[in-house]
């Protein structure tokens, strides 16, 4: 007994532990003080998240989907006593809820916003919303297949003086249009769209963007063009504004006219065109109108007709629709001969297709140049070349394009087209 009491004396009489003593019971008083009588505070937690949860849901039922915003937040406003809100009230402890039981149509909906807390023990209660409502649209999904049409918009002149645009391309000519089925079938043209600030000099390129409008001309919304996936682009071909002589040029020619080809003529011998990729400073002496294979020159005036519209990278700014050429082929003969079937090779054969035998050879080979060279052509001089790389695997019998060609000679040339029929 002496023993514990001298114990408690010195631990009472130690300044130290009596130091550590005071303090624990001071924070327990504190404590007890802070529980007791902690003043009521309110408070606004910010951005909580509006649940909008459909499954099982009335819209659900009438197969209505939400189109256009579908998250929102509110500010909500709680009280309870100081040191709850400081350690338990946050965004994680209240549940926002939008009311969708009265939304059974398509169309804009006013949903009333339900606040509670997520544990229902915690010790705050909510006072109130920032907003008590929010809107939402509804609507049954729906899609549909349109025509894209082309839109520039433009302040100015969309080219330069000196240059002409011709008609826009798209790199599609259809889109799919998705989303709320009252907004679809609204649509009454779908443009893909872009913006010129300045007249053009060259041809330009750019991604567009896509809005469709209904028949007032007015912007439809909530909707989605191609899923979302596809990028369209469009090209505003410009073109430089020239009057110059026509011309043509040749291909396949024999050796000896590579570099004196026949003579000929052209009408309209002028053309008024737009050409691409040239300017004042980079001009063109003629317009090349077509180029011409030898094989559709015979002895004799050859008259070819090329479409004005045909020419590549050219824009006619004609009335006219086509250009006549005729070609003088002078000094020349023609004979017929066969092809032998051994000078018959294929190239370019698919894997797995096999040439078994060719049913329907060349024959009536049409051989043009001047007499004395054309003596010396004989059946063993003609080759003939067939390209496979478009057979189908699946065809026993197919009928290709024949390219045929004189060895072994400077100025004769095959006249005409072929073909020959292959099985597998």
């Amino acid at each position: 007994m002496n023993k514990i009491a001298n114990i408690t004396h010195k631990l009472f009489y130690d300044n130290k532990v009596l130091m550590v003593f005071s303090f624990v019971v001071a924070v327990i008083i504190w404590l007890v003080v802070v529980i007791s009588f902690s003043p009521i505070d309110t408070v606004v937690i910010k951005d909580v998240p509006v649940t909008l949860d459909l499954a099982n849901s009335v819209p659900a039922q009438f197969n209505l989907e939400i189109f256009g915003q579908s998250e929102f937040s509110v500010d909500v406003e709680v009280s309870g006593k100081r040191y709850i809100l400081s350690s338990v009230a946050d965004k994680k402890s209240i549940r926002v809820v939008a009311q969708t039981a009265y939304v059974d149509s398509a169309g804009k909906h006013t949903l009333s916003l339900k606040a509670s807390k997520v544990i229902e023990s915690d010790e705050f209660e909510i006072v109130g919303l920032s907003d008590e409502y929010i809107e939402v649209f509804f609507d049954v999904y729906m899609e549909q297949d349109f025509n894209l049409e082309p839109k520039i918009n433009i302040d100015d002149e969309l080219v330069e003086k000196g240059f002409v645009a011709g008609e826009p391309v798209l790199s599609a000519d259809t889109v799919v249009v998705s989303g709320p089925a009252t907004e679809v079938r609204a649509v009454k043209n779908v443009f893909a769209e872009i913006d010129i600030d300045k007249p053009l000099t060259q041809t330009k390129t750019q991604a567009a963007d896509i809005n469709a409008y209904n028949e007032a001309g007015a912007v439809l919304h909530y909707l989605s063009y191609n899923y979302g996936n596809s990028e369209v682009t469009l090209t505003v071909p410009v073109y430089y504004v020239v009057n110059k002589p026509t011309s043509v040029t040749f291909k396949n020619a024999p050796a000896a006219y590579i570099d004196n080809p026949f003579g000929y003529t052209i009408n309209p011998a002028q053309f008024n065109a737009g050409i691409q990729g040239i300017d004042s400073d980079n001009t063109v002496e003629s317009i090349a109108i077509a180029t011409i294979d030898f094989s559709q020159l015979k002895p004799g005036k050859n008259v070819i007709t090329v479409p004005s519209d045909s020419i590549t990278s050219v824009l006619s700014l004609e009335s006219f629709k086509d250009f006549e050429v005729t070609v003088n082929v002078t000094g020349c003969k023609l004979k017929t001969l066969t092809v032998p079937a051994e000078n018959i090779s294929f190239v370019n054969s698919p894997k797995g297709y096999d040439v078994k035998s060719v049913t329907k050879s060349v024959g009536s080979v049409t051989v043009v140049g001047p007499e004395a060279s054309l003596s010396e052509v004989t059946p063993s001089e003609l080759f003939v070349t067939v390209d496979l790389s478009g057979a189908d695997l699946s065809a026993t019998e197919q009928e290709f394009a024949a390219r045929v060609s004189v060895k072994n000679s400077e100025d004769c040339w095959v006249s005409g087209s072929y073909s020959v029929t292959v099985t597998q």
